[in-house]
């Protein structure tokens, strides 16, 4: 209920809009909104940055993320694009055959770096600086802006 009361009607429509030109129906919305309110919470910006990672340079499916539509509220430069990298390694290795996307994001990092990281002998420093790298530009550039 927060989420509709703090949104105005003509913003609601144009966030719906934009999740509906990413392939969302209304449908799939309501499942997102039904799992986690806040969805709808996150700005138009954040939608398609999210959108534009998840569909054109990971190449996934947008409706995936109706069933984790917390994504929308990570950081992207903390979270989402180092995990993804690490994943995209790890599936380019071929050390991982099939691996959800979905999975690696939604975990502590601990849980993170036990299963994509560290269980990988003789990879994992390769893995854990490409992880360590992207995540400290990126702190490196906020504090840099701040």
């Amino acid at each position: 209920m927060m989420a509709m009361k703090r949104i105005s009607p003509p913003l609601w429509k144009e966030k719906v809009d934009t999740f509906k030109k990413w392939g969302w129906s209304d449908e799939a919305l309501s499942e997102a909104f039904k799992r986690h309110p806040h969805v709808m919470l996150t700005s138009i910006k954040k939608i398609n940055v999210v959108m534009n990672f998840w569909v054109n340079q990971l190449g996934r499916d947008a409706l995936e993320l109706v069933h984790f539509p917390k994504i929308f509220g990570l950081s992207m430069e903390k979270t989402v694009i180092p995990r993804a990298l690490v994943v995209q390694h790890l599936l380019a290795k071929g050390l991982k055959k099939r691996v959800s996307f979905v999975t690696p994001i939604s975990v502590s990092e601990q849980v993170f770096l036990e299963r994509f990281v560290t269980c990988f002998e003789e990879e994992s420093c390769e893995l854990l600086k490409l992880y360590q790298e992207k995540v400290s530009v990126q702190r490196k550039e906020e504090v840099g802006a701040a």
